[in-house]
């Protein structure tokens, strides 16, 4: 029997090979496939050692190499099939995958012949293939969905009808293609997506029809992720919660958790115009504990923007209403954004993130624009004056785009400096309630204190660790790794959090709003306010004594204060408090969600896991409580500044 290696080079580690489990279960129903194949897989994550990937593929001597090629690996797998072609010349390898589909000319040889790309959906395609390969001549051009050279001669042949009844492919979960030794499963429920957004090839690649996998095998491959003990569970769907029965499934999925311990936490991508629903779902899985965060993918409030990328958002009347309805159900959420996307300028990137602080946003995170292959962004790359650049390092075949027609390189980069004082600033609630008290009362934009923050700390030494972190991601494109903003959180609010927490406080004093007794009283409170990542940071304490404030006792993780009268308005405006006490007196309480910080732990690891807390930091926001009488009452206040 000939032997077919199936190969996934991922993002994260112990991940079900979903792809391949999907090409081996539909291949193995054909008689003649079982009789001459036998099917193995390797997997492991794109950042591996190179020389050790290269060498475990060579020496597994398959007859038939399939890759699955992405963005993030065809960097290695470019170098991994020339390792494969010069030690295993007969060999046939096919390439599949967004990254190569329609690029046949980028990425084949005519000096190769035993080289073929996959364009479009694999399973028939890949099928087909293998019974051509059980022939002594194989005829390629009868199989549809392919690319190759014949005698130096570029050939494409017909492309492979979709597939409408997904369950034509059997369940890789269900039919014992993937064993337990997994720590995240993916789970499809559909395949396709409706829109044509212009930075994505989901939509493009699909012709707008949605085809659904029959829900009762869904709830199945559900229960044999719970059972199994798979602890993280990604919904690959391009909108979950697009669909009616999206809600219930979401339910089916947290009765398993709670009948077998898993899994333990759910992520997806929410439908683009369906608040209502994913709203829904959110709280099913908060109440889990599987999830607690909404995703809201807006990528661009710019209305020439949205025209040019083809896309439509929420009104944002609706978001506001969303957002005060989740923040009543103490439910976090986070807001993406690509910056920058063709027809965005720095200035209405800027007023985006502005407007959406002011309608209640929690947490916005700006990703870098990827361009992908494929897209319409792509295809129109030159007429929309796209400059990208390489990023990802060697695994990756990544372009971030750097500069539009509306956004020249200089302001990209001013742009990036913009968002990570915003990421620092506002993700992390460390001017929160003097901020809203400044945009409410005077006038003042949200955009022009980020700005101003932006501009303070790019006048810190070179030596400055919070600098330098920007300098190095926004020069090195760092920021293309998903771990970076997360990472950075880290930078501010563990390792060098007394640094940043001075940033502010000098910030602060240094602005015109200085002058305002009360904008100071408030600052006071965003001293004590400011989160924890990590249950082991050591808590902030400063030598300096409250001027409106006073602090009257500090425990292990808690501090124990009263708030003047006059405050206490705007207190209750910023910060989520169930009871204002008469007295005016609180306990803020640290003690929430919070993992401890482990050092033997990778900074990958801090940086996926930060990342993960800033997109639901209401889990990790104190607690106000009213403190008790005993408490509140004998005590003399502490003569202690409390840094941020």
């Amino acid at each position: 029997m000939k032997k077919v290696l199936l190969v996934e080079l991922s993002v994260f580690e112990r991940m079900t090979p979903l792809v391949s489990g999907y090409l081996q279960a539909y291949a193995m129903t054909d008689s003649v496939i079982r009789n001459a194949y036998r099917f193995e897989r390797y997997t492991t994550v794109a950042k591996a050692d190179r020389g050790d990937i290269i060498r475990d593929l060579v020496r597994s001597a398959a007859d038939v190499y399939a890759f699955s090629c992405y963005v993030w690996n065809m960097g290695l797998v470019k170098a991994a099939v020339e390792a494969v072609r010069q030690a295993r010349p007969q060999a046939h390898i096919i390439l599949g995958g967004p990254q190569v589909m329609s690029q046949a000319l980028r990425y084949l040889s005519e000096n190769d012949e035993r080289t073929v790309i996959c364009n479009g959906e694999g399973e028939i395609t890949f099928t087909q293939y293998l019974l051509a390969l059980t022939e002594s001549s194989p005829r390629f051009h009868e199989v549809n969905g392919l690319s190759f050279y014949r005698d130096r001669e570029l050939v494409t042949t017909p492309k492979q009808p979709r597939i409408s009844n997904l369950d034509e492919v059997p369940s890789p979960f269900l039919t014992g293609v993937f064993d337990s030794a997994y720590s995240i499963a993916i789970l499809e429920t559909n395949r396709g997506c409706p829109y044509h957004c212009g930075f994505c090839f989901w939509g493009a690649a699909t012709n707008d029809r949605v085809h659904r996998f029959d829900e009762d095998r869904v709830r199945e491959e559900i229960k044999w992720i719970a059972k199994n003990e798979i602890l993280f569970l990604f919904i690959a769907d391009a909108n979950w919660g697009m669909l009616s029965r999206d809600v219930d499934i979401s339910q089916h999925i947290t009765d398993c958790a709670n009948e077998h311990g898993a899994p333990n936490v759910v992520y997806f991508s929410a439908a683009k115009n369906k608040p209502q629903a994913v709203t829904k779902i959110t709280g099913i899985f908060q109440d889990a504990n599987l999830i607690a965060s909404q995703p809201v993918s807006l990528q661009t409030l710019e209305p020439t923007s949205l025209d040019l990328i083809s896309r439509s958002n929420i009104k944002l009347s609706a978001f506001a209403a969303i957002q005060e309805d989740l923040r009543e159900k103490r439910i976090s959420s986070y807001v993406e954004l690509i910056w920058p996307l063709p027809g965005e300028t720095l200035d209405s990137f800027k007023r985006g993130i502005g407007t959406l602080c002011e309608n209640e946003a929690q947490t916005v995170i700006a990703y870098p624009h990827l361009l992908l292959n494929n897209t319409p962004i792509y295809h129109q790359a030159e007429t929309m004056g796209i400059l990208s650049r390489p990023a990802g390092g060697g695994a990756a075949e990544a372009r971030v785009v750097i500069g539009t027609q509306e956004a020249s390189e200089e302001e990209f980069v001013e742009g990036m400096y913009y968002f990570y004082a915003f990421h620092a600033l506002h993700n992390t609630r460390s001017l929160r309630t003097v901020s809203r008290y400044l945009v409410k009362q005077s006038g003042m934009q949200y955009q022009a204190i980020f700005s101003a923050f932006s501009e303070f700390l790019r006048r810190q030494g070179e030596d400055d660790p919070v600098l330098s972190y920007m300098e190095r991601s926004i020069r090195e494109a760092d920021y293309y790794d998903v771990n970076n903003y997360g990472l950075f959180i880290h930078t501010v609010l563990h390792e060098h959090r007394e640094r940043f927490a001075d940033h502010v406080r000098r910030f602060a004093q240094s602005q015109d709003w200085w002058d305002d007794s009360k904008a100071r009283a408030l600052f006071e409170i965003d001293l004590l306010n400011r989160p924890y990542m990590y249950s082991n940071t050591p808590m902030d304490v400063h030598p300096e004594g409250f001027q409106a404030l006073e602090l009257l006792d500090r425990g292990p993780r808690s501090y124990t204060v009263r708030v003047p009268s006059e405050y206490l308005t705007d207190l209750a405006d910023a910060v989520p408090v169930q009871t204002v006490p008469a007295d005016g007196t609180f306990m803020v309480d640290h003690k929430r969600l919070q993992y401890p910080f482990m050092p033997t732990q990778s900074r990958d690891h801090s940086g996926s896991y930060c990342h993960g807390m800033i997109e639901k930091v209401g889990n990790v926001m104190p607690f106000w409580l009213p403190a008790s009488a005993h408490q509140s009452s004998g005590e003399k206040g502490l003569d202690v500044h409390v840094a941020i």
